[in-house]
């Protein structure tokens, strides 16, 4: 269905429970309904060149999913865009690597704004994700 000028998409998409490639590229897209969740069986999901600013919260259920593409949207410049001028902070980046490595630690042995900017860290909402934000 790509490079077809569509507006919306029917949440009925959300039937089509087989499914295992979707291509909207190319679109006129804004939003997508959460229907998209019952996609169970969907390994690619392409939406580059649409006019998305978010994707709906439950697309992160969909377990068979290997491929997204989303370049070209709204959404992925601003999170580029945020990127390149705001980037994480080297106490950030320290943090993340101690978390995401499972580096033991305490307060003798690193430093003391280290410590408690890793103690003030929340896990991720996502039950697969191993990181932590800050």
């Amino acid at each position: 269905m790509g490079d077809n000028r569509l507006t919306e998409v029917p949440s009925t998409l959300g039937q089509l429970k087989v499914l295992q490639a979707l291509v909207l590229c190319d679109n006129m897209l804004e939003s997508l309904p959460s229907s998209i969740a019952n996609l169970t069986n969907l390994k690619t999901l392409s939406l580059h060149k649409n006019r998305l600013r978010t994707l709906p919260t439950e697309i992160i259920t969909l377990k068979c999913l290997t491929e997204l593409s989303l370049r070209d949207n709204p959404l992925v410049v601003r999170f580029v865009s945020d990127m390149t001028h705001n980037p994480p902070s080297l106490l950030e980046l320290a943090a993340r690597v101690i978390k995401t490595s499972d580096v033991r630690y305490d307060d003798e042995s690193l430093p003391r704004n280290l410590v408690q900017y890793l103690n003030s860290a929340h896990h991720c909402v996502n039950l697969k994700c191993k990181g932590q934000y800050f």
